[in-house]
């Protein structure tokens, strides 16, 4: 099956909301298709538009990590609401992303660590909101998930700070309110300091798209995976010191 078919049916499924029925399974067989499809999918969206926002991620920093972007159209400045309906919503994270504050373009030379802190202006509180444009999202292969964005379906954008480099993360808290549910966690990141994953961004979009640019936000995975959540629920996650974010599901 070829990526321009495969892409047209994930647009078919966001713009009619029809969730797909995966047609083959082996169709999406490694990352370098799944990122052709992503960008197929986005030229066909939102032509002309540059990413405001890249999810990147990874379960732990034994696994290579996985990307996708987010359109200006899907970042919400929190207080935000949103639609479950309209997301086909599976759950939500409570994050923290980096917003750069100079650009970070594609280069021969890997940029060092030094590199990447000083182009980060600050740490911002996000909630992604999970969406899925899949039937049977939970048994999908995992190439078709990366295709679709890797289940990215909004980002809600709370407030953060600019002292982030103060931030000992091996003792961060984060506090996820969703309904009347509660989870907590301290030093949870997968890979222990989140900053640890955007050296590789920065290589992946510095040969996909040119490069991380100035303003782009960059979200780097749950702290206490994914939560499930419902219309009705008000989503608040806080990681004191840092900042929180909210959203309201209808």
């Amino acid at each position: 099956m070829r990526s321009d078919l495969i892409a047209s049916l994930l647009v078919h499924a966001r713009r009619a909301r029809e969730p797909l029925v995966v047609p083959d399974e082996a169709a999406v067989k490694t990352d370098t298709v799944a990122y052709r499809v992503q960008d197929k999918v986005y030229a066909k969206l939102w032509p002309g538009t540059l990413p405001a926002a890249w999810k990147v991620g990874a379960p732990s920093d034994k696994v290579e990590p996985a990307a996708a972007p987010i359109p200006p159209e899907l970042m919400l400045a929190s207080p935000a609401r949103a639609q479950a309906a309209a997301l086909n919503l599976v759950g939500v994270e409570a994050e923290v992303a980096y917003r750069l504050s100079r650009d970070l373009p594609a280069r021969a030379k890997p940029w060092r660590d030094a590199e990447i802190a000083a182009a980060v202006g600050e740490a911002v509180v996000t909630i992604e909101l999970c969406g899925t444009r899949l039937a049977n999202w939970k048994d999908a292969p995992a190439g078709w998930k990366l295709a679709d964005f890797q289940t990215n379906g909004a980002l809600v954008v709370g407030s953060g700070t600019r002292d982030w480099r103060a931030i000992d993360w091996t003792r961060q808290a984060v506090e996820f309110r969703i309904g009347e549910r509660v989870a907590r966690a301290v030093g949870a990141h997968p890979f222990g300091d989140p900053l640890r994953l955007l050296p590789w961004l920065a290589k992946h979009c510095g040969e996909r798209t040119g490069g991380l640019r100035k303003g782009d936000l960059v979200t780097t995975g749950a702290w206490t995976g994914l939560e499930p959540a419902k219309p009705g629920d008000e989503v608040v996650a806080i990681f004191p010191g840092i900042g929180e974010a909210r959203v309201r599901i209808d």
